[in-house]
């Protein structure tokens, strides 16, 4: 008799040993595919809204703006709280302008959008090349609009607006660049690292009355940003290992015989049982979101499949004897698994966006 290679196949891939082999060789598909992830930074987040300053607008508005230098200097994170939303530091605002054109006063009435000054000095001023620099002590709290899709594989891109609601742009624009945006070299922060910062200059707009565009207000605006990345992969493997260790190794239940049926249930309804278990452990860790994170997208994939080997465990154990389709078929779902969470996991990271 002809010997059948596919059968030979698939009775031997799912031996203990071959199994161990076919989870090493997903994970290290899919460590690598993480790794390459990781190290691309991709936030997701959008800038308030602001509008660019232009000749022709300045015109339009027929005045003669004074132009302000504006910069802030961080020098310590008192609160850095990615998954809530919350940050405090503590840091120097500058100014530098042309005291002729301008009261240090009305300077002085600088705010932030989203945010509150916890502290503020008054100003310590000097004169640099004819123009008065004035700097401020502050500690600032403030939120900024964070997307957590990534989590927990997310970038951040972090906001810091300030404005000057007293004046408008026709009467005080900004200046700034990214040489005047620092923060010391001495912060650290535990899981993230800073990865680039930014300027944008120009001035906000809140209308009225979206019919009248005279029914509006504006003021000048300066968007500091920060980028930042996620350090170490303590979070990351604390999510997912568990995860994928409940379901492959409930797969182990691929090299028992139908009419042990005892062990066959008990591997397949542990893992169901146990993933919905640590599904309360990664909603404690997770951020709070009316949308789905790609672990919400990992786990559900796995209850999913968990529940279909489930299925096919009570369809094995009924029929109580082995015939060839059933070895090969077995072999090939057994197969099937492992594919389908490579593609699944290829595509969340870089298809899904």
């Amino acid at each position: 008799m002809k010997k059948n290679y596919l059968e030979s196949f698939c009775r031997n891939i799912v031996r203990p040993e071959f199994q161990v082999v076919m989870l090493l060789i997903t994970a290290s598909i899919v460590i690598f595919m993480g790794g390459m992830a990781m190290r691309r930074f991709q936030p997701f987040e959008q800038a308030p809204d602001m509008e660019s300053i232009t000749p022709e607008k300045i015109r339009q508005w027929g005045g003669d703006p004074v132009a302000v230098e504006v910069g802030i200097y961080i020098s310590n994170w008192h609160q850095f709280k990615i998954v809530g939303n919350e940050f405090i530091f503590d840091g120097v605002v500058w100014f530098q302008f042309d005291p002729a054109l301008i009261s240090l006063d009305t300077i002085s009435k600088f705010s932030f959008l989203k945010g509150e000054l916890i502290q503020k000095s008054a100003p310590s001023t000097k004169l640099i090349d004819g123009k008065l620099f004035a700097e401020y002590k502050i500690r600032l709290k403030f939120a900024t609009t964070l997307t957590h899709r990534f989590f927990p594989l997310d970038d951040h891109r972090i906001f810091i607006a300030l404005v000057n609601t007293h004046v408008t742009p026709s009467e005080v624009i900004f200046r700034s660049f990214k040489s005047d945006f620092e923060t010391s070299k001495r912060i650290q922060i535990p899981a993230w690292y800073q990865v680039d910062k930014g300027v944008q200059v120009g001035y906000a707009q809140e209308n009225f009355d979206k019919f009248d565009e005279r029914k509006s207000v504006r003021y000048p605006q300066v968007i500091f940003i920060l980028d930042f990345a996620r350090s170490g992969v303590s979070l990351i493997l604390l999510i997912f290992l568990p995860i994928f260790l409940i379901f492959f190794l409930s797969l182990f239940w691929f090299t028992f015989e139908p009419v042990e049926r005892g062990s066959i249930m008990a591997l397949t309804t542990s893992a169901i049982t146990s993933l919905i278990a640590y599904r309360f452990v990664i909603q404690n860790m997770a951020p709070k979101v009316g949308y789905f994170l790609l672990s919400d997208h990992i786990f559900t994939f796995f209850l999913a499949l968990a529940f279909f080997s489930f299925v096919l465990a009570l369809l094995w154990v009924r029929r109580g004897a082995m015939t060839p389709g059933m070895i090969t078929a077995r072999g090939l779902v057994f197969i099937l698994f492992h594919i389908l969470f490579i593609l699944m996991w290829y595509f969340l990271l870089f298809m899904w966006i």
